[in-house]
């Protein structure tokens, strides 16, 4: 069996992607209010709230780069391949959801947090739950894992693969615009929550998968044109408009300008974007990604605030303390998390 390649450079937009959202989130959930911030925090960081596609393109493409070919081919355990799944997410998990239902002891959050623990809740009609509120990501994730071979089947091909995700994209406008309206679901539903809402970038990043020769190529070949033009999506995703004529520009916008990135980031190894630092932090992204705003509850009772006046420079502090801890602890979960696994194998 060949070996499966590893594309480094993908550490990059793993990192950026959770280092990113966490910026947006400490944004969000703060009482800063922009500060003279300017374009950086009025229009860039807010927009990195959608970088969680990113995230879903990436992991549309692991997913095939690892077993698209050994479960095409029949080489593949099931039962290894899910136990993978959730032997790697669970754990960390699990002591999230405790730590948030011990906090908040009720009988909606023993419920929610049961059901986080089977990984199964990106399956239920609304999955905007409270525990682990960022979840829902690992939630629509999760829901891919559990279809993947069914994703195989449908990326049989490249010809088959651009059908389908024309087809997703066909679904999620018909959610848009249909099955997630007042009709279908009540008021406090989120949309991008819906798995069948997110699986065009699932699909996408398995297309990229299919095309990663060419791609790769091509890259190697015009390296500054292909940067250029990221950057020209870059900025035409900040300044055009999210909805045109009622239609919500989201989808598209994101799709394009992520899928890009990922391509991007084919070509040869580089070093500024495959290096110990962007290895470190897309190792525990995920964890950090799911921690995080329980990480920032716990700095948001220092009341930084009351010891400094400036919101930029409390922004800042606060966000590089968020940061700092959840490396730090990660960085004790895994060493305890070695020493597990050390003394079964003993």
């Amino acid at each position: 069996m060949s070996e499966v390649k590893k594309y480094r450079n993908i550490d990059a937009l793993r990192s950026f992607g959770c280092l990113a959202i966490i910026a947006w989130h400490v944004k969000a959930n703060t009482n800063f209010n922009g500060g003279g911030g300017g374009v950086p925090t009025e229009r860039i960081i807010p927009s990195f709230d959608y970088l969680v596609y990113l995230f879903m393109i990436i992991s549309g493409f692991g997913m095939c780069n690892g077993y698209y070919q050994k479960l095409k081919d029949g080489n593949y355990d099931l039962n290894k391949f899910y136990s993978r799944r959730y032997k790697k997410t669970v754990p960390f998990f699990s002591i999230l959801i405790i730590v948030n239902c011990i906090l908040e002891f009720n009988r909606e959050n023993i419920f929610e947090g049961l059901m986080e623990i089977t990984m199964l809740f990106g399956f239920l009609p609304n999955n905007s739950l409270s525990v682990i509120g960022v979840a829902w990501t690992l939630g629509a994730i999760f829901a891919f894992y559990i279809i993947f071979p069914f994703v195989v089947f449908l990326l049989n091909d490249k010809r088959k693969g651009i059908i389908f995700l024309i087809v997703t994209l066909g679904i999620t406008y018909m959610c848009q615009s249909y099955f997630m309206t007042e009709k279908f679901v009540t008021s406090n539903f989120t949309m991008r929550h819906s798995f069948l809402f997110c699986l065009p970038y699932f699909l996408s990043g398995g297309l990229i998968y299919l095309y990663r020769n060419e791609l790769s190529a091509t890259v190697n070949l015009h390296k500054r044109a292909v940067l250029l033009g990221c950057v020209i999506l870059a900025v035409g995703y900040l300044l055009s408009p999210d909805e045109i004529g009622g239609f919500d520009m989201i989808v598209p916008k994101t799709l394009i300008l992520y899928s890009a990135m990922v391509c991007a980031v084919l070509g040869e190894q580089n070093k500024w974007l495959s290096n110990r630092f962007t290895k470190f932090i897309s190792e525990i992204s995920m964890e950090m990604y799911l921690a995080h705003m329980v990480v920032f509850r716990v700095v948001e009772k220092l009341h930084i605030e009351k010891v400094c006046d400036d919101a930029i420079l409390r922004y800042v502090i606060t966000y590089f303390m968020v940061v700092l801890l959840l490396v730090v602890g990660m960085k004790l979960y895994r060493k305890c998390e070695q020493i597990v696994i050390q003394r079964e194998i003993k």
